[in-house]
């Protein structure tokens, strides 16, 4: 049986420029004052796969009509509100559990290197994925800016629109071919387009 995946061209290129912001603060680009990385001197988290949505938050108050839908479901409704998402509030802020994370004597301690809830874990906790980044940088406890990797299709002005309106600032495309033809650390990442 066949089935729709991600080639192994935009995966390894997608880890190899995750790899080159880890490695140091700030890259520079062919695009004149645009940087990739980090605002400051302070390293940035940089995370794969990184869902945008919003947070879903149960509502509080018990009408008749909710009382009749939670007893009917055996669950709480919930309300997503816009400006609870994951572009200004990261995921161990605002879940309860650990994402990526053990709970061990009351404490977090990581168990993998990338705490980005799955989809799956996303839709448990009823958070609502509009939109998965190929690479996210975090700064200062907000993801400021955003970064695809193309290989065969660019990304679609449906996707660009959808992160613009979550408040996502910064969104470049980075051709895959291009990264996986650099030996070592590039002096410049080349970006193919700036989306937002």
């Amino acid at each position: 049986m066949w089935k729709e995946c991600e080639s192994y061209k935009h995966k390894c290129a997608k880890e190899i420029v995750k790899g080159w912001i880890d490695s140091q603060y700030k890259l520079k680009t062919n695009e004149i004052d645009f940087m990739i990385g980090s605002q400051s001197r302070n390293r940035d988290e940089v995370w794969l796969e990184y869902p945008v949505g919003y947070y879903a938050h149960p509502i509080d108050h018990a009408t008749d009509e909710y009382e009749a839908w939670r007893i009917t479901h055996n669950k709480p409704i919930y309300k997503y509100m816009k400006d609870s998402n994951s572009i200004n509030t990261l995921f161990d802020e605002e879940w309860d559990e650990c994402v990526g994370y053990k709970m061990i004597d009351g404490d977090c301690l990581e168990t993998n290197n990338n705490p980005v809830p799955t989809y799956q874990q996303c839709r448990k906790n009823n958070f609502k994925v509009v939109a998965i980044l190929d690479i996210a940088v975090q700064h200062k406890g907000q993801i400021y800016q955003g970064i695809e990797i193309c290989h065969k299709n660019p990304v679609s002005d449906q996707k660009i629109k959808k992160l613009k309106d979550m408040g996502l600032n910064s969104l470049v495309e980075i051709d895959a071919d291009w990264v996986l033809n650099q030996v070592g650390i590039p002096e410049e990442i080349k970006i193919k387009r700036i989306l937002i």
